[in-house]
């Protein structure tokens, strides 16, 4: 019922709480604790007894979201009435005697859901400091009342807790009279690091830091070293100190901008900390109070909001680091982890498309697929290619991205001492691979219209034999395995026309040299034959222009009409054209655990309603490049380069290719989901899976075991496979940079006072209402409002449809949303990192995709929702206004 913090028998969390377990189990591995007691979960069940059976619980079970402020204070008014039996009462005053008689108690709630891994309920239950003996039961009831407090109640229910079982323990502890105090960090919350300590610290007691009431001094110690690396002192105007007669007084500081600790201090605190988080192997948040020459541990618990990064990327403390760059955030458009089985065929995807490149073997490749991420490993891309291929590789990246590349000391802090095994020869393999490509692209160079031909037939020959050998029944692994080969045999076959378009670019760049013609240039990018994301927003703009589906009332209606063939033979055509081609597209779409189109006909009718069939941007697209094609071409007739520019811009045209490997690979993807989903139902028949989507949960290899052997129990290996991610749950914005001591790195911005500088993607000038989207058809994009959101993929397609310019946080040239806004003609500028979170709906804003500047305006109602008027009427092709 009572344990002292020195009890040698087991205190059980859900007896003690997370807060006086950690206090116990400190106090065990020796550190210098103020000696206390917990009040267990089974001391307070006379109270939850009585409280259970008053009406103001009845009233508080049954209330409503707007009614519970009022229940909780019915429940926390009728606890005021609350005494300890004569039972208690003198098994408190028994656990407090070797206590002396004039000692001030600090006394706080231990909730068994309080202060655990993954849960903080700080600021949640209430505590009272500098308790005399007299007042300890108004102070041990004052901390169990906060049990019922409407902050805790709703934090557990966000968190997917009842909120009708409510369980406390209370901490009974000496309190020191602490000279300065406050709370540490054993590792760096502002940049993630592992290696660094930070401290904020006050003169007396430690509220006035935890509360947030002052501004604290602030120390960083590398810890490593054991070293202050940062030192920032504050103006501290007061301090919280112990009054003897009890309770606390408050008083200016006398000297409010002198160090609260010394050097020798804080390094000392860092140390404890550091203590701290190998005692209980993941990083910890602690309070700390220095009295006279002793440092004590006031408290401890786990940090919950840090990025821990998988094992295998972790370097031990004090050795070589490692460096990464996270593929998923930079080129997909979503930030969202993949499954194990869409993640693995991914990777080996990449595997085959960079040729030999881009090598997975672990930590010792060049590129790190782990826990649905993928990584360059940045350190090994340098040993293995050199320090000066970095920078080339990433210049068609954000700008952010390349803004952190460019401060960091690669050669200096991440090149690897020794060049790992795997990836000897590395130079060699690059050059192998690339020899046979540029072979084709010299087929392409000397006959465009036959290179073009020519793949188009290959591209159609491989995905009629993908759809033939997904009916053959073979092995999952064996059918992969086909689907790769054939990957790579198209990618040889893109060559010819993707390699000649990329040169065609750079020599028209050299040709128009001097003019100023680089947002016609641009223009000549839209609407390219041959890109199957821009033939897929066509096809979706054409169905939903029919009146049939204008007039559909509803997804159910839609999802009715077309399984019964209720449409017109026409539209039935149309969404059986587009299905062929398009339904295996969608949001997250590279990931094999994503449902399809075809898998979600009301969703898919949502996507077609929000189209704007009214907006003639994706119409117009073509007049638009046709017209930036004959400016290009006067002017090159005035230089005598007529013939040139025109067989350049043939060439150039081909350019829409580029996107076409991704669309094959999301053929196969969507072809093996729906193989695995038949897998998938088949072992939830014999047993061996509770739910047919558990099939992404594992690999390739251990799919094509379950096949062979009708024995293999697969749950076990689920488990397996997600416990690496559990600890990753809570992660929602995934870094570009980090290193394997888990230091993020972050861009600077660049703003002009009203404004902000990205990448120049599309050109243009659009004035208009921002939308920001985090998530696709959260809430509608209106006509005429200026779309921004931190990336895109393809499923974002028919949102783009109705924008009148674009903004992206992530993303360079190349990445999905950037291609799309140049083949639609929209304004557009990205790079922009924390972009989602300064501008906000109904902002007005003026987009100069042109020279890559966002700029805020003043807030003019007139202008609200007319950004299609002050867009259509005042961007221009060349960006002029």
């Amino acid at each position: 019922m009572i344990l002292p913090f020195s009890t040698v028998g087991a205190a059980t969390l859900d007896q003690v709480g997370g807060k006086a377990h950690s206090l116990i189990d400190a106090t065990r591995a020796g550190f210098r604790v103020p000696p206390g007691v917990v009040l267990g979960v089974d001391f307070f069940r006379p109270w939850l007894e009585e409280i259970e059976s008053c009406e103001a619980w009845a009233g508080f079970l049954g209330s409503a979201e707007e009614e519970l402020r009022q229940s909780c204070e019915s429940v926390k008014a009728r606890c005021s009435a609350l005494q300890l039996t004569p039972t208690h009462r003198d098994a408190l005053d028994g656990a407090l005697r070797t206590f002396p008689e004039d000692a001030l108690f600090a006394v706080r709630s231990s909730s068994p859901e309080e202060d655990l891994e993954g849960s903080s309920f700080a600021g949640g239950y209430e505590t009272s400091l500098g308790v005399t003996r007299d007042r300890l039961e108004t102070a041990i009831r004052h901390s169990f009342t906060s049990v019922f407090d409407e902050r805790v109640v709703r934090y557990k229910l966000r968190r997917g807790r009842r909120g009708d079982r409510p369980r406390i323990a209370v901490i009974v502890q000496q309190q020191i009279a602490s000279d300065v105090s406050g709370v540490a960090f054993s590792l760096n919350p502002l940049n993630n690091c592992y290696d660094e300590a930070v401290i904020n610290a006050n003169f007396g007691l430690g509220e006035t830091v935890v509360d947030g009431s002052v501004t604290p001094d602030t120390y960083v110690v590398e810890k490593t070293r054991g070293e202050i690396i940062d030192k920032r002192m504050a103006a501290k105007p007061h301090a919280m100190w112990l009054a003897p007669e009890g309770g606390t007084r408050e008083t200016d500081n006398e000297h409010p901008e002198s160090p609260a600790l010394s050097d020798a201090q804080a390094l000392a605190v860092a140390e404890l900390a550091t203590r701290a988080e190998a005692h209980h192997g993941r990083p910890m948040d602690i309070e700390w109070a220095i009295q006279g020459d002793d440092l004590y541990l006031l408290q401890s618990r786990p940090i919950t909001a840090y990025l821990p990064l998988p094992e295998e990327m972790v370097t031990r403390a004090g050795e070589e680091k490692n460096i990464y760059l996270d593929v998923i955030v930079l080129s997909q458009g979503f930030s969202d982890s993949l499954s194990v089985l869409g993640g693995q065929y991914w990777g080996r995807m990449v595997g085959a498309v960079k040729q030999g490149t881009m090598i997975d073997r672990g930590m010792d490749g060049t590129l790190l697929n782990t826990c649905g991420r993928q990584y360059f490993h940045l350190s090994n891309m340098m040993s293995a290619l050199g320090t000066g291929v970095l920078p080339k590789l990433f210049k068609s990246y954000d700008m952010p991205t390349r803004n952190i590349l460019d401060a960091i000391d690669l050669k200096a802090d991440y090149l690897p001492a020794k060049k790992p095994d795997a990836l000897k020869g590395t130079g060699w393999a690059v050059l192998a691979g690339v020899v046979p490509l540029l072979r084709h692209g010299l087929k392409g160079l000397r006959r465009p219209q036959e290179a073009k031909e020519a793949y188009e037939r290959a591209a159609a020959a491989s995905i009629a034999e993908c759809r033939r050998l997904a009916g053959e029944g073979m092995p999952f692994d064996e059918l992969t395995e086909q689907f790769l080969s054939q990957f790579q045999e198209l990618i040889a076959a893109l060559m010819t026309v993707y390699l000649p378009s990329m040169l065609a670019r750079w020599r028209l760049g050299r040709l128009f040299r001097g003019d100023d013609v680089k947002d016609l240039l641009v223009s000549l990018e839209m609407d390219l034959e041959g890109n199957p994301t821009s033939e897929m927003g066509h096809l979706l703009y054409e169905l939903a222009s029919y009146h049939e589906i204008q007039e559909t009332a509803d997804g159910a209606e839609f999802a009715r009409k077309i399984e019964s063939g209720g449409y017109s033979s026409a539209l039935m055509d149309a969404y059986r054209t587009y299905l062929d081609r398009f339904g295996c597209r969608g949001i997250k779409e590279i990931d094999m655990a994503t449902p399809r189109a075809y898998e979600d006909l009301p969703g898919f009718f949502d996507q077609l309603k929000a189209i704007d069939v009214s907006n003639d941007t994706i119409k117009t697209a073509h007049q638009r490049r046709s017209k930036a094609h004959e400016e290009l071409l006067a002017i090159a007739t005035k230089k005598g380069k007529r013939k040139k520019f025109e067989r350049l811009a043939k060439q150039h045209r081909m350019a829409g290719f580029r996107e076409a490997p991704k669309y094959f690979f999301i053929v196969t993807v969507d072809l093996l989901r729906r193989r695995a989903l038949e897998l998938g139902t088949r072992f939830v028949e014999e047993g061996r899976l509770e739910d047919p989507g558990q099939i992404f949960d594992l690999r390739i290899d251990e799919i094509a075991r379950a096949e062979r052997e009708p024995n293999l129990e697969l749950l076990p290996l689920v488990l397996k496979n997600l416990a690496p991610r559990r600890k990753l749950e809570h992660v929602k914005s995934w870094p570009r940079v980090i290193d394997s001591r888990g230091r993020i790195f972050r861009a600077t911005q660049d703003d002009t006072g009203d404004g902000l500088i990205g990448d120049p993607i599309a050109p243009g000038v659009v004035r208009g209402p921002a939308k920001v989207l985090h998530e696709p058809y959260e809430k509608p994009l209106e006509k005429g409002e200026i779309l921004v959101t931190r990336a895109s993929d393809p499923g974002w397609t028919p949102i783009f449809l109705n924008a009148a310019g674009v903004v992206l946080e992530v993303g360079g040239a190349l990445q999905h949303g950037a291609i799309i806004a140049r083949e639609y003609g929209l304004p557009c500028v990205s790079g922009l990192d924390g972009v989602t979170d300064k501008i906000h709906d109904g902002q007005m804003i003026e987009v100069d995709g042109s020279n890559g500047v966002v700029r805020l305006l003043a807030q003019d109602p007139e202008q609200v929702g007319s950004a299609d008027k002050t867009s259509r009427g005042k961007c221009t092709l060349d960006g002029t206004s």
